[in-house]
């Protein structure tokens, strides 16, 4: 089973056909842009603050 990270989902294991084309597909919309958290730049989607670390810092009630 494939594995792959990014910055909008972080680290995630494929299963299907299916899911490996949506990942690409989602791939293929991401934008450089500078992470309002951690100030990295990161491929993410345009509507999009914070890379996956960030968000997910946040939502266990961490600043960033």
């Amino acid at each position: 089973m494939p594995s792959y990270y990014d910055d909008n989902y972080g680290h995630y294991s494929i299963e299907s056909q299916d899911d490996v084309d949506f990942y690409f597909e989602r791939q293929r919309t991401n934008v450089l842009k500078k992470c309002s958290g951690c100030g990295r730049k990161v491929r993410i989607q345009p509507d999009y603050a914070l890379c996956n670390a960030c968000a997910d810092r946040a939502e266990r009630g961490g600043d960033y």
